[in-house]
C-alpha cells in the first residue's frame, strides 16, 4: 500500500484563495523563554500560535459554508469524507479559462476506461502546472452541469486541485449550492493529483477537525494506492 500525500503544505503567510487573510503561524512558548521552569534534561519546550480562515490550504467544505441551516464541520458525516474514489483528469483537453462541464468528465471516464460508482469520491485534475502557478486564480473550474453530473452519479465527495470548485465570477454560487444541499462535499486546493492512477480506484481520506460552528476545516487530504 502506498500513501501519496494530497494536501498543500500550510506555512507563514499562504494566501490560498485570494478574498481571504494570509495564514499566521508566530512562536509562542520557545526553548529560550520556557526553559527556565523546567529541570534538565528537558530544555523546555515549543509551541505556535496560528491565524487563519477556516478554508485555508487543502481544505473540506461542509454544507454551512452557504447553506443557511446547514452542517458545520463538527456535524459532517465522517464516512462521507473517506472510501472509494477515482481521478477523473481533464488536464489534457481542458483550456483554463473553460469550465469543467459534464462532457469533459464524460470524456475522462472514456479516456481512462473507469466508470463513477455511486458513493464514489470523484478527485478532478484540471491543469498541468503545480499549484499557485501560471493563472491558477483565474482560472476556470466547473461548469453549473458538472455539479448537476456528480449529483446524478450519487458521488458523497467531490475534490479538486483549484482553490474554488465555482467559476470565480460566477456569483451565484451554482456549483457549491448544488452540492452541499445534497451533501456531497468539496475538498478545494488538493496537489499531486498527477501521481494518482487513472484506470483504477483508490482509497480517499480528508476528515475535518471537530469544530463547532465552523464552514469548513483544513485536511491532511491523502490517498491510499494499492
Amino acid at each position: 500500500m502506498k500513501l501519496i500525500d494530497l494536501s498543500l503544505e500550510i506555512y507563514d503567510g499562504l494566501r490560498s484563495y485570494t478574498s481571504h487573510p494570509p495564514i499566521a503561524i508566530a512562536e509562542e512558548s520557545t526553548f529560550e523563554n520556557s526553559g527556565h521552569r523546567y529541570v534538565a534534561p528537558c530544555e523546555g519546550f515549543e509551541s505556535r500560535m496560528l491565524k487563519m480562515s477556516d478554508h485555508s490550504g487543502t481544505h473540506i467544505d461542509a454544507p454551512l459554508h452557504f447553506m443557511r441551516d446547514g452542517e458545520s464541520t463538527a456535524e459532517m458525516d465522517l464516512s462521507k469524507t473517506h472510501g472509494d474514489a477515482v481521478l477523473l483528469d481533464v488536464s489534457d483537453f481542458k483550456d483554463p479559462f473553460q469550465a469543467v462541464t459534464r462532457e469533459m468528465l464524460e470524456e475522462a471516464e472514456k479516456r481512462q476506461g473507469i466508470t463513477v460508482q455511486p458513493n464514489d469520491i470523484v478527485l478532478t485534475r484540471t491543469r498541468k502546472l503545480a499549484w499557485g502557478e501560471g493563472s491558477f486564480y483565474e482560472e476556470h473550474a466547473f461548469a453549473p452541469c458538472a455539479g448537476d453530473w456528480l449529483v446524478e452519479k450519487q458521488v458523497k465527495c467531490i475534490g479538486l486541485d483549484l482553490a474554488n470548485i465555482d467559476v470565480h465570477d460566477n456569483m451565484m454560487r451554482e456549483v457549491h449550492l448544488k452540492l452541499l444541499s445534497v451533501p456531497i462535499y468539496i475538498v478545494e486546493n488538493l496537489v499531486n493529483l498527477h501521481q494518482l492512477p487513472l484506470n483504477e480506484h483508490f482509497t480517499f481520506m480528508a476528515l475535518p477537525l471537530n469544530l463547532k460552528n465552523a464552514t469548513a476545516s483544513p485536511v491532511r487530504a491523502v490517498a491510499f494506492i494499492k
